[in-house]
């Protein structure tokens, strides 16, 4: 008996060659129906006998194409049309328009294609089809089709066309199919925009400029790349100056697999993670003295990246050496997107420019994640895995939310989903609150909503806050570390837990220095059971590079003698004072113990203490004495200790991380927690996380981190979006 069946299917569905898929599962199976994008989902309706539609079912689910993903599937039945075909047809503008494309990086078939002699898209640099290449940074508005990307301005050639409406080939329907014949084409550029070669000659000179050592600025996915040979140390010290990042890890582009495991040792977790088709940059432990010590000062870790588009690969495979690819910025102004721009703020670092006349539409920076407890865990949100949803029940109107201060990446809530933008970076300059204020534009245009509602950090000078409070929108602050544990709830869907929220530092609800926080959160509550002992911090921002501040607050609140340095007396003497502000943060901490050791006074970058300090800790080590009191972790036994053994800094910096883990399950064994969830920027220090997985696990406490959703303060909008959503307001 023929039966219709009709279904909306959301996830990771568009972009990623699903309809065409279906088209040929159908046309096996002898079914009939249509199958069309609309603005959040897919539709899809298929017709003929029960047992051909039961099976259709089935083979939909296990033979997903690699970069799909689905999340919701609702199946019904509807009335019997007789189509005589099944087609695909044209795409749906609906309501909200959550089903939303990410970039992905170049497949091996494409790859494959370039390389092989008389093909026509030979050493093409914009080479894809419905497994790989540009969606979301190049799309003006859902739902995902050609008429509303950049590669509008590129008409198909008869070649690709047929390639196109072809059900059997992988470009069927492929957005941003491109040929030599008639898709972008590149130019390489002088500092002051003379064209000095075009296509083919264009990726030649810019591979000659690499060999010399030249900086060359490429126009990538998600906005202008910095590129130079990773073994040169003179060409990675000059970019560094030129760029104004000192000490900072750059990132690592390598041709293959087997040029990374030459430069890291890599492990199946983090070769799978290399290959994902998100194509993150990929944290893994150095091999040898292959690249320029310039390139991770102090650090044991690298961060890798295999090529995300065939142009990446010809460069790479053309030097024949690993290079450095960071984003196309000055240090803390966001990436360069337009070309105009790009040559005016990149003019004095690069020597040359690699361009292309294909519009970029949106930023997106290069992902980062790293492997802990078998798993990827995401450290930077952006390129390849974001724009992201997921399923977030809750009350209320649509609600924008708008993360923090640094590594800010806002989020959209609506009828029980929410929508996760790329990290746009660090609000710090003009540029960057500049940029902020284009993406909050950019999210609700192009979900097609605007929220009624702005959940934000409850610090009153972030920018996002002042930017809430003077929309004219319902303002909903959400304090700092509340949100951090909120993100790894929304994330597991779990509606409760003890949280454990470390991180530098953020406003508490006493308007304090928080950082060291222990929190019972659930949908109705949040309340602060623990912290780490307090301590003066003396200077505020300016403490977050000065480990020295920290230091001194240490030894004054722990009545402990200080070295005979008479800025730290300085130092100590305003720690002294009463009033002199107090912080609770394990971030601090992290930077006190440093200095203390001489592993790193000052910071050049966020996080930077901490990071040398996990560069030589060991796990394993015995903990330093602690004592909890009141809920308050008391460290004051653990630094006297520390004195005695200063001049061993990579033993204190391993009986730091064992002492932290021992205090956390400690605390929540006192409170007889079943349910951990582990947030903040602290726990981006993989040592400390896995530690503290184990640790727990072996107690049998069920530990909830981070995942998908980065730790840290990228994370913070997810959380911020299941507070307001749950109906609360801050702790």
């Amino acid at each position: 008996m023929t039966q219709r069946r009709a279904a909306e299917i959301r996830g990771v569905v568009q972009g990623v060659g699903f309809r065409p898929f279906v088209a040929r599962i159908a046309e096996e199976l002898a079914v009939t129906g249509t199958v069309a994008n609309t603005s959040g989902s897919v539709a899809l309706e298929i017709e003929g006998p029960a047992r051909a539609l039961d099976r259709f079912s089935q083979r939909m689910l296990l033979e997903l194409p690699e970069a799909a993903r689905i999340d919701e599937l609702r199946w019904w039945r509807v009335p019997p049309v007789g189509d005589a075909r099944f087609t695909i047809a044209e795409s749906q503008r609906g309501d909200v328009a959550l089903a939303i494309p990410p970039d992905l990086t170049v497949c091996a078939a494409c790859l494959a294609e370039i390389d092989a002699p008389g093909a026509r898209r030979r050493g093409y640099p914009f080479t894809n089809c419905t497994r790989c290449g540009p969606r979301f940074t190049i799309t003006r508005a859902p739902p995902y089709d050609r008429a509303r990307t950049s590669m509008a301005a590129f008409p198909m050639c008869d070649a690709c066309a047929a390639e196109y409406r072809d059900p059997s080939d992988r470009r069927c329907h492929a957005q941003p199919i491109a040929c030599p014949r008639c898709g972008p084409k590149l130019r390489l550029e002088a500092r002051d925009g003379r064209i000095i070669a075009v296509g083919d000659a264009a990726l030649r000179d810019a591979v000659t400029a690499l060999r010399r050592g030249e900086i060359v600025a490429l126009k990538g996915l998600g906005g202008y790349q910095l590129l130079v040979r990773a073994d040169d140390e003179a060409a990675v010290t000059r970019l560094r100056a030129r760029k104004r990042r000192p000490r900072k890890p750059l990132a690592l582009l390598v041709a293959s697999l087997e040029e990374a495991r030459a430069l890291a040792r890599i492990d199946d977790d983090e070769a799978r993670a290399l290959r994902d088709p998100a194509g993150p940059i990929v944290l893994a432990r150095r091999r040898g003295d292959a690249v320029a010590a310039a390139v991770a000062p102090g650090q044991r870790r690298l961060g890798l990246m295999l090529p995300t588009t065939p142009l990446h690969a010809l460069l790479a495979r053309g030097v024949d050496a690993p290079l450095v690819c960071t984003s196309g910025n000055v240090h803390e102004e966001p990436m360069c997107v337009a070309d105009a721009d790009a040559r005016a703020r990149l003019g004095a670092i690069a020597d040359c420019f690699l361009g292309h006349d294909r519009e970029i539409l949106r930023r997106a920076d290069d992902s980062v994640v790293q492997l802990v407890g078998g798993r990827a865990r995401t450290l930077r949100a952006a390129r390849g895995l974001r724009p992201r949803t997921l399923a977030l029940p809750g009350v209320g109107g649509p609600t924008l939310a708008l993360g923090g201060h640094l590594k800010q990446a806002p989020a959209l809530w609506v009828d029980g989903r929410v929508a996760l933008w790329p990290e746009l970076g660090d609000l710090d300059t003009p540029r960057a609150r500049d940029a902020m204020i284009a993406t909050i534009a950019d999210v609700e245009a192009f979900l097609g909503v605007r929220a009624e509602r702005v959940a934000h950090d409850a610090h009153p000078d972030f920018a996002t806050t002042i930017w809430a409070e003077q929309s004219g929108r319902s303002s909903i602050p959400v304090w700092h570390h509340h949100a951090h544990v909120a993100a790894v709830l929304a994330e597991h869907g779990r509606a409760a837990a003890l949280g454990f929220a470390w991180d530098g530092y953020g406003r508490g609800a006493d308007a304090g220095l928080w950082g060291g926080e222990t929190l019972e959160v659930d949908r109705r509550r949040a309340c602060r059971v623990g912290h780490l002992r307090s301590f003066p911090l003396v200077g505020g921002d300016a403490a977050a590079r000065d480990g020295r501040r920290a230091l001194v607050g240490l030894l004054v609140a722990a009545d402990l003698e200080l070295p005979d340095d008479p800025a730290l007396r300085r130092l100590a003497a305003a720690a002294s004072r009463p009033g002199a502000p107090r912080c609770t943060s394990v971030g601090r901490l992290f930077d006190g113990v440093a200095a203390l050791t001489g592993v790193a006074a000052r910071s050049t970058y966020e996080g930077e203490a901490a990071m040398m300090l996990e560069a030589i800790a060991e796990p394993g080590a015995a903990p330093y004495p602690f004592s909890i009191a009141e809920g308050a972790l008391d460290w004051r036994p653990a630094l006297s200790a520390m004195l005695c053994e200063r001049d061993d800094a990579a033993l204190v910096a391993s009986r730091l991380h064992a002492t932290l883990i021992a205090a956390l399950v400690e605390v929540a064994a006192r409170r007889r927690a079943e349910v951990v969830a582990l947030a903040g920027g602290c726990f981006q220090n993989a040592l400390l996380l896995g530690g503290a997985l184990d640790a727990l696990a072996e107690r049998g406490v069920e530990a909830l981190a981070p995942e998908a959703v980065p730790p840290g303060d990228g994370g913070l909008a997810l959380g911020q979006a299941w507070v307001a959503s749950g109906g609360l307001s801050c702790v």
